[in-house]
């Protein structure tokens, strides 16, 4: 199972890379296609019964990368994006900080085609997308046991609506999204739900590949949606306001429950 889902990532990469032929120019009239780089912040609230039964808040950078390719028939993207939080509780104090120090990754590629079209300036486009999150957390107060991470990695389907808007004389795009996974492989730590370090023969990759498991909503549930504005510049690259809002939960020994919402902006450069 992991070859196959490592199989259909690579798959779905090279589905995105600019294809090298004689006819390019031609492409290029048909696709717009953009390196995207982009900054924002992101508001993450979490409660991790491995951690403590009490719900942390916080704020960080959240910076991101990727590559946007699109047609009015298709629309294609991959996206990469770290999120660097500080987490805290209300029952911190100077004896008992209470923090936990999160490095989220989570890599995403979507694939949506046109389902239908209203008029010229409004359609949906649907289809799917795989998206790989692997959320490791440090909270130093646990001492030996301070280490812990949800990975998943989902597959699903995914749904996107467009509409242009007229906004200082250009012609916006003005968009809703929403994603949910159904099939994921997912891992937490098994011993006492954080990385084991009293096995000297315990790596972290092994510990990983070791709890894994392949479940569906029951196991890992996650919801994605946002909004954003794309606006065009008049060299034919584009800026891009966001704004989104993610939730997962996931069930193994022990439960996490995880929501955040991200402001963004972003660069596309056009290629």
């Amino acid at each position: 199972m992991k070859t196959l889902f490592l199989a259909a990532i690579l798959l779905s990469m090279t589905n995105i890379l600019p294809a090298q032929t004689n006819s390019s120019s031609v492409a290029k009239k048909k696709f717009k296609r953009y390196w995207l780089l982009g900054a924002g912040n992101s508001t993450q609230s979490m409660y991790d019964e491995a951690i403590s039964f009490v719900r942390y808040r916080g704020s960080g950078i959240a910076p991101s990368i990727g590559l946007v390719k699109g047609s009015d028939k298709i629309q294609r993207q991959f996206i990469i994006q770290p999120t660097f939080v500080k987490l805290t509780t209300t029952r911190s104090n100077g004896l008992r900080p209470m923090e936990v120090l999160t490095t989220r990754f989570f890599a995403d590629y979507q694939y949506l085609v046109e389902a239908k079209e209203w008029n010229d300036k409004m359609k949906l486009y649907t289809g799917g997308n795989i998206s790989l999150l692997f959320n490791l957390k440090r909270a130093e107060q646990l001492d030996n046991s301070q280490l812990l991470y949800d990975y998943a990695l989902s597959i699903g389907p995914s749904a996107r609506l467009d509409k242009i808007v007229n906004w200082k004389k250009r012609a916006c795009i003005l968009s809703w999204n929403i994603t949910v996974p159904l099939l994921s492989h997912i891992a937490r730590p098994y011993y006492l739900n954080r990385i084991e370090f009293i096995d000297p023969k315990n790596d972290f990759t092994g510990d990983l590949l070791k709890n894994s498991s392949l479940g569906s909503i029951d196991k890992h549930f996650s919801i994605t949606s946002g909004v954003s504005l794309t606006y065009p510049l008049f060299n034919g690259n584009a800026l891009k306001l966001g704004y989104s809002w993610d939730y997962y939960r996931m069930k193994t020994i022990n439960k996490v429950y995880s929501a955040g919402h991200l402001i963004s902006i972003s660069f596309l450069s056009n290629y």
